[in-house]
C-alpha cells in the first residue's frame, strides 16, 4: 500500500474501531511511568512529510481529530493505540508538570500553532487523594461564554471519598454526589443530584447489598420518576469467583398501538445476563453473554460467547462468536505468541477462520518496541504489507525522550518528550 493510500485505509478501519477511538467522559489523567524525579515534560509530535500528517477522517476536523480534544486520558490512550498498531499517528501537544510526589499538578494542551486549548489543574490532599480538578477551555473564552471553566471537588473521610462536586459552565446549579460506605468500607449507597443540558433538575441513585464482602445486588434508582431501573445479581462460587450475572429488569415490555413500550414495576423480572468459567488458575476461559428478549418478557438470547485460553498465565487465544441471527454466528478468533520475557511477539487475527491480519514484533533493550511487521488480507486474500521501526533516543535517566517513527524505510513522525527533572 502507497502512503497516500494509509491514512484514507486507517480514518475507514477507525469508523469500526469502538471503544479505543470514541472514548467519552473520562476524568482521570493517564501518567507516563517516568525514572527519576521527574518536574516537568514537554511532549509534542513533529512531521517529517509536511504531506502526511496526524490522522483525520474530514479536511475539516481540528488538530485532534474528528472529535476534537474530548479529554487528557482520551487522547493519550488514542493516540497510544494508533501509533503503536499502525502506520499512521493522531496529534499530542502538550505541558505538564508534576509535583515531588510525582503528582500531575498542571497540563496545558495546545494546537499545531501552539495556542492554548485546554487548561488543567490538579489539587491534592495530604493523603495524596485528588480533592480539586480544574479545567479551562480556550474554546469556551473564545465563544463568549460567562463560564469557561469546570470546577471538579472531592471530599474523604478516612481515605474514602464521601462527596464530589462539579460546576460546569453552562449549568447554573452545582451538580453533586455522595457516597455511603459499611464497617467494611464496601459503597452500599450512592446518590446523585444533576442538572441536564435544558437545566433540569434530575436526581438518582444506587443501593449495593454485600454478603461476607461479595456484592450480591446492585438496584439503581431514579428518585426523579419515581422508579426503579436495571439493577444486576451476583452470584459466586466456593472461591469466591464471580460466576453468574442477572439482569434485575423493573420493567415489562408491552404493546401499545404496535410500538413497543416499557411498563415500570416495584418487583422485578430476573434474566440471565452473563456466565463466567474459570481456569485452575482463577484466569476466565469462558464468557456466555445473552441479550434481552423484547419480544418476550420470559426469555433471554445468546449474545456472544468468549473463549480464552492461557500459556504461563498469559492470554494466548481468544475466540469470540457472536449470534446474528438464530441460525448464524461470526466466529472471529485472535492468537498471540509471548517471549521468555512476557512480551508480545505475534498477534494473528481470522475471521469465519481465514487469517485476515498479522503484527510482529521486535524489541530493543530497554523493553521499547523497535519493529512491527504488519500484514493485511483482504476478502480476495490479497495481501498488503507494511514494516514500522522506531528509533530511540534517551537520556541519562533511562527515558527516552525521542522516537522516530518509520513506515517502509521513510520516516514520517517524530516523538519528542522533553523531560525536566528536580535533581
Amino acid at each position: 500500500m502507497i502512503l497516500k493510500d494509509i491514512h484514507q485505509y486507517i480514518c475507514i478501519l477507525l469508523l469500526f474501531a469502538g471503544n479505543s477511538y470514541f472514548t467519552y467522559g473520562q476524568t482521570d489523567n493517564i501518567k507516563e511511568p517516568l525514572s527519576g524525579e521527574v518536574k516537568s515534560i514537554r511532549v509534542t509530535i513533529e512531521f517529517v512529510n509536511d504531506s502526511i500528517q496526524n490522522l483525520k477522517l474530514f479536511s475539516i476536523d481540528n488538530d485532534y481529530g474528528h472529535t476534537g480534544f474530548i479529554s487528557p486520558t482520551a487522547v493519550k490512550s488514542n493516540f497510544n493505540s494508533i501509533w503503536h498498531e499502525t502506520t499512521a499517528t493522531r496529534y499530542l501537544n502538550y505541558y505538564q508538570e508534576r509535583d515531588r510526589k510525582d503528582r500531575i499538578i498542571k497540563e496545558l494542551w495546545l494546537n499545531k500553532k501552539d495556542e492554548l486549548v485546554e487548561d488543567y489543574r490538579y489539587f491534592y490532599n495530604d493523603n495524596s487523594n485528588l480533592k480539586q480538578e480544574e479545567n479551562t477551555s480556550e474554546f469556551e473564552k473564545k465563544f463568549a461564554i460567562e463560564k469557561f471553566c469546570d470546577f471538579q471537588k472531592y471530599y474523604f473521610e478516612e481515605n474514602l471519598l464521601i462527596k464530589k462536586t462539579e460546576e460546569d459552565y453552562w449549568k447554573d446549579k452545582e451538580d453533586f454526589e455522595t457516597y455511603i460506605y459499611d464497617k467494611n468500607k464496601k459503597l452500599i449507597n450512592k446518590f446523585r443530584y444533576y442538572s441536564d443540558p435544558g437545566n433540569r433538575n434530575l436526581m438518582d441513585g444506587e443501593l449495593n447489598i454485600y454478603e461476607d464482602t461479595l456484592l450480591v445486588k446492585t438496584t439503581p434508582y431514579d428518585y426523579s420518576n419515581s422508579q426503579y431501573d436495571q439493577g444486576r445479581e451476583y452470584t459466586y462460587d466456593g472461591k469466591h469467583r464471580l460466576t453468574e450475572i442477572y439482569q434485575l429488569l423493573y420493567y415489562k415490555w408491552v404493546s401499545v398501538d404496535d410500538t413497543l413500550k416499557r411498563i415500570y414495576s416495584s418487583i422485578p423480572l430476573k434474566k440471565l445476563y452473563c456466565t463466567h468459567e474459570y481456569d485452575d488458575k482463577n484466569n476466565i476461559v469462558k464468557e456466555i453473554f445473552y441479550n434481552d428478549d423484547n419480544n418476550n418478557n420470559d426469555s433471554i438470547n445468546h449474545f456472544k460467547t468468549i473463549e480464552r485460553q492461557f500459556k504461563n498465565n498469559l492470554e494466548v487465544n481468544i475466540k469470540t462468536t457472536y449470534s446474528i441471527t438464530k441460525d448464524e454466528l461470526s466466529v472471529s478468533l485472535i492468537e498471540k505468541e509471548f517471549d521468555d520475557s512476557n512480551r508480545i511477539i505475534s498477534y494473528l487475527r481470522y475471521f469465519k477462520d481465514v487469517l485476515n491480519a498479522e503484527r510482529h514484533y521486535a524489541y530493543n533493550s530497554h523493553n521499547d518496541v523497535i519493529s512491527i511487521q504488519l500484514v493485511r488480507y483482504d476478502e480476495s486474500n490479497a495481501i498488503t504489507k507494511n514494516k514500522i521501526d522506531f528509533k530511540f533516543e534517551y537520556d541519562s535517566h533511562g527515558n527516552w525522550i525521542q522516537q522516530v517513527k518509520s513506515v517502509d524505510g521513510q520516516p514520517l513522525f517524530i516523538w519528542h518528550r522533553k523531560i525536566e527533572y528536580y535533581n
